[in-house]
């Protein structure tokens, strides 16, 4: 199977919805012009210009940066999307139940959301994490990570008809794997908004756009079928610095060690049997691992 890598629409000095970075991908081998029911600046007062936009610190110097990927400036923003995909990122007993950085991804889903012309769900992606134990609610029930993002969606006033949630993933690849499984390909999706922080934002959109042109190509046989936009949210003033190094530093490496194991995936279906015969999280062989912390430094558990 020939896999071709996706352009990458990226915006450098472009689009600003409050802490909002916008990149967009589409899984086919060539640009198509922007659509004519985008939305542009001038027709969304709230959105304003930005400046150049930075990377990650541990990624910005490294071989794996959007920037060294082909692509265009974005002017547009679109109005029909069938989704939009956020991926969880931990919780907390305070407040919300979850950390800032998550509530922020799920404002700016909330913003682009108001930007859609018909009823476009918001997918709550994650049901925990290996790295801590899940959090209870008072009938000692696990509260899953998209069900405290569904909640915090709905005390914002967002209709529960127009939240989906996943909780059966417990990483990124996870998060990846089961939108696609569970969701975009039983309900027919194609033009998909994923949303994150910026420091997760390269992984996220290697694995969706590898998994998702692996279902387009060997499954569908629709090479243009999944259209992504990716909405990467400003990190400004979450971390520390010594803690958004440290987790850009594993960011890094796990994408690494994703492009390595990708190499070696020609089919869905060994894409399948990769994630649940190998992976931590999935495969019945490693699940004594489960729990095991594989996170010794305090400063990147904090990101967690």
């Amino acid at each position: 199977m020939i896999r071709t890598r996706c352009n990458v629409h990226y915006l450098r000095n472009g689009l600003q919805m409050g802490n909002i970075r916008l990149f967009l991908g589409r899984i086919r081998p060539h640009v198509s012009s922007s659509s004519s029911q985008d939305s542009t600046p001038a027709t969304v007062p709230w959105l304003t210009t930005l400046g150049s936009t930075s990377h990650a610190p541990s990624l910005e110097k490294g071989s794996e940066s959007l920037d060294h990927v082909n692509g265009k400036h974005i002017t547009t923003y679109p109005t029909d999307l069938d989704a939009i995909v956020v991926l969880a990122g931990g919780q907390t007993t305070q407040g919300s139940g979850l950390p800032p950085w998550v509530e922020r991804r799920l404002d700016t889903c909330l913003g682009f959301q108001k930007l859609q012309s018909k009823n476009c769900p918001i997918l709550c992606l994650g049901g925990g994490t290996p790295h801590k134990p899940p959090i209870l609610n008072d009938k000692g029930y696990v509260i899953h990570e998209s069900t405290a993002c569904a909640e915090y969606l709905m005390s914002k006033g967002l209709m529960s008809s127009l939240i989906l949630k996943e909780v059966s993933s417990y990483d990124t690849v996870g998060n990846a794997f089961f939108s696609l499984t569970i969701h975009a390909l039983p309900a027919g999706w194609r033009k998909i908004m994923v949303v994150t922080s910026h420091f997760h934002m390269p992984r996220t959109q290697a694995l969706f756009e590898d998994m998702y042109m692996l279902a387009s190509q060997d499954l569908l046989k629709d090479p243009d079928r999944f259209h992504f936009w990716f909405g990467s949210c400003s990190d400004d003033g979450l971390f520390s610095p010594d803690v958004l190094q440290v987790r850009c530093e594993r960011e890094a490496s796990s994408l690494n060690t994703w492009r390595r194991d990708m190499r070696g995936l020609q089919s869905f279906s060994q894409l399948h049997a990769w994630l649940h015969e190998t992976h931590l999280c999935y495969a019945v062989s490693r699940q004594t691992e489960f729990g095991v912390s594989t996170v010794s430094d305090s400063r990147l558990l904090a990101s967690y």
